[in-house]
């Protein structure tokens, strides 16, 4: 078997995100759920909070509960969702 072979079948049982892992919102865009696929977070945490953090604290970074509640408040005023779920 080839190698690529053996790395399709082992993505096979990783399953696609429905909500970004770091601020909850749904996956509103193709981009944002390639990025939460293979990044943990939907396309705005990753490139505005998670790989800068990540860059400068090593890869093996996870943020805490309170570093991700300071995001979301700056997530909110800077980023308007396209929908909304009432």
């Amino acid at each position: 078997m080839s190698n690529f072979i053996d790395i399709y079948i082992n993505e096979r049982k990783k399953s696609i995100p429905a909500f970004c892992n770091t601020c909850g919102d749904v996956l509103q865009t193709l981009e944002d759920a390639v990025c939460a696929y293979n990044k943990g977070g939907c396309k705005d945490c990753f490139v505005s909070f998670l790989e800068p953090n990540r860059n400068l604290k090593g890869d093996s970074w996870n943020p805490s509960k309170e570093e991700i509640k300071g995001w979301l408040l700056q997530k909110s005023v800077q980023f308007k969702p396209m929908y909304k779920f009432f």
